[in-house]
């Protein structure tokens, strides 16, 4: 009970300090003499944070197997697997986890992997989910930029670039057109969406040079 207490006390001191690599290994710590479930999806989430997805997704996977309640633990298993490469996988997992809890980041993060496998017209309908879904330009996700930062882009702006980025591959650039500029008035500030509308615009245009900018796969 003594370790178990300071292995406690560590963690939450590394968390005032703000050092994760100490928080993980007093969780690790924790976990050595008391194999609770709850410190386990705690340090995945840790673990997650850090982008260490392969151990996030060990602990994320015991976790939601021991806890079928833990939705949120299966959802994050279903975002290691599509970090990891496995969006086939991934899409299982987000399917399982999308009708329990019809949160429009997860159904958002189940079109890119239906994206990722080219099941275009579940993509379609999953992004469309996400633009009716008023909740959603209240949840961001992340997106990487060109200049190697990040941005918090809300999801309802992140479906609709989707949308256009659809419409692109089928070389409707006219209506790739408008979802990008309706990307742009949900956020204007959306780099991602910019670059699409520039590519989209050029091939309008009939640039001779390839310029189609697929979906930025988003990160976090």
């Amino acid at each position: 009970m003594a370790l178990k207490k300071h292995y406690l006390i560590v963690y939450n001191q590394a968390l005032v300090y703000n050092d994760v690599n100490a928080a993980i290994n007093a969780l690790h710590g924790y976990i050595a003499t008391d194999n609770n479930m709850h410190y386990k999806d705690t340090l995945s989430m840790l673990y997650f944070n850090t982008k260490a997805y392969y151990s996030s997704l060990l602990l994320a996977e015991e976790v939601y197997k021991a806890i079928p309640a833990n939705v949120d633990a299966m959802a994050r298993s279903a975002e290691c697997y599509d970090e990891l490469g496995d969006p086939k996988t991934a899409t299982g997992l987000f399917e399982q986890v999308v009708p329990k809890t019809k949160n429009p980041y997860h159904i958002y993060k189940l079109a890119v992997c239906q994206y990722e496998l080219k099941r275009t017209a579940e993509c379609e309908a999953s992004a469309l989910t996400v633009l009716a879904d008023t909740t959603s330009k209240r949840i961001g996700v992340n997106f990487n930029m060109a200049d190697g930062g990040r941005q918090f882009v809300p999801v309802n702006a992140a479906a609709a670039n989707l949308m256009g980025v659809l419409k692109m591959d089928a070389k409707n650039f006219t209506g790739a057109k408008a979802d990008f500029q309706r990307a742009l008035t949900l956020f204007p500030q959306f780099a991602g969406a910019k670059g699409n509308l520039e590519a989209c615009e050029r091939n309008m245009k009939g640039s001779t040079k390839p310029t189609k900018q697929p979906v930025t796969k988003p990160k976090g």
